[in-house]
C-alpha cells in the first residue's frame, strides 16, 4: 500500500546486513507499510509500529486474512462499487465491524493523498487501477504476514521487550522535521533514540536520507553510505538518491 517512507529499494542492503549479524530474530521497529519485513528473509520476524490503525490492518491480515481479503477482493472487481465507496455512496457491510474497520483502513491508505490513510488524494482512474494491484499483492504477503509477530509499541517499549543478543533491529524512524505521520519525531525523540541504541545487546541497522541534517548532528557520521535509484523522482530530476546507514556492527560497504 501507499505509504510515506517506504524502503523497498534498499531491502537488499538490509537483508545484507541483517545476514552478516547471524542473528535469528529480526524486529522492524518503525514497520508502516511493512514493505521491508514482508519482503526480509528471517528466521523469526516482528511488525511494529505505533500508528493504532496500522496495527489493527495488520493484526486483521494475520488473523482473518480470509475475511478481510474477500471484502478488498470485491471492491477491487467492480469500479463502480470501488467509486461508491471512495464517494461515501456505500458502507462496506460484512457483519463483522473488525473487518470493516480493518477494509476501511486498508482503502484508505491505497487512496489517500501521499499514503497518509486520512486524506483523499486526486479523484481519477489510476486510483482504481492502484487499489486492484495491491489488493493482488495481498495474496503474495499472506503466507508472509500470517507468521509474523504484530506489536503495537512505542519504539523504547519494543526494543526493550526483544533486547537480546540474538535480535536484529531495524530502524526506518520518521522523516526529521516532517509531519507526515500520526507520530512524529522531534529532535529530543532522535536523542532518546541514541540513547535506546546505546544500550542494544544486539545488533541494528538504522537508515536517513543522506541529505538530512539532524541524523548527523544527533548520531554523528554514518557508518556508511549507499547510492540507489530514486523511485519516486519527479521527470527531470536526478534518477539517484544517497542513503546514510548506522550500526553497531562492522560492515564493509
Amino acid at each position: 500500500m501507499k505509504y510515506p517512507g517506504s524502503k523497498t529499494a534498499i531491502v537488499g542492503e538490509i537483508q545484507r546486513v541483517f545476514d552478516i549479524s547471524q542473528c535469528t530474530r529480526f524486529v522492524d521497529v518503525f514497520s508502516g507499510s511493512g514493505s521491508v519485513i514482508i519482503n526480509i528473509q528471517a528466521g523469526i520476524e516482528v511488525y511494529n509500529d505505533l500508528n493504532r490503525d496500522l496495527f489493527i490492518l495488520f493484526n486483521s491480515l494475520k488473523n482473518n486474512f480470509s475475511q478481510l481479503y474477500r471484502a478488498a477482493d470485491a471492491v477491487a472487481r467492480d469500479r463502480k462499487m470501488f467509486f461508491d465507496y471512495y464517494d461515501g455512496r456505500i458502507v462496506m457491510d460484512t457483519g463483522n465491524p473488525d473487518i470493516e474497520k480493518a477494509f476501511s483502513i486498508f482503502f484508505n491508505f491505497n487512496t489517500g493523498f501521499g499514503g497518509m490513510g486520512n486524506s483523499y488524494g486526486k479523484k481519477d482512474k489510476s486510483l482504481f487501477g492502484t487499489y486492484r494491484k495491491n489488493v493482488s499483492n495481498l495474496l503474495k504477503a499472506e503466507s508472509k504476514i500470517r507468521k509474523m509477530k504484530i506489536e503495537n509499541m512505542d519504539f523504547r517499549e519494543v526494543i526493550d521487550k526483544y533486547n537480546d543478543p540474538d535480535t536484529f533491529f531495524y530502524l526506518d524512524p520518521p522523516y526529521p522535521g516532517k509531519d507526515w505521520y500520526v507520530h512524529n519525531f522531534l529532535e529530543s525523540d532522535f536523542m532518546e533514540l541514541r540513547n535506546t541504541l546505546g544500550s542494544i545487546k544486539g545488533k541494528y541497522l538504522m537508515n536517513f536520507n543522506s541529505t538530512d541534517k539532524l541524523p548527523v548532528k544527533v548520531f554523528g557520521k554514518p557508518s556508511f553510505v549507499k547510492e540507489y535509484a530514486n523511485e519516486n523522482g519527479k521527470p527531470g530530476e536526478t534518477n539517484a538518491r544517497k542513503v546514510s546507514f548506522y550500526t553497531n556492527m562492522n560492515v564493509k560497504i
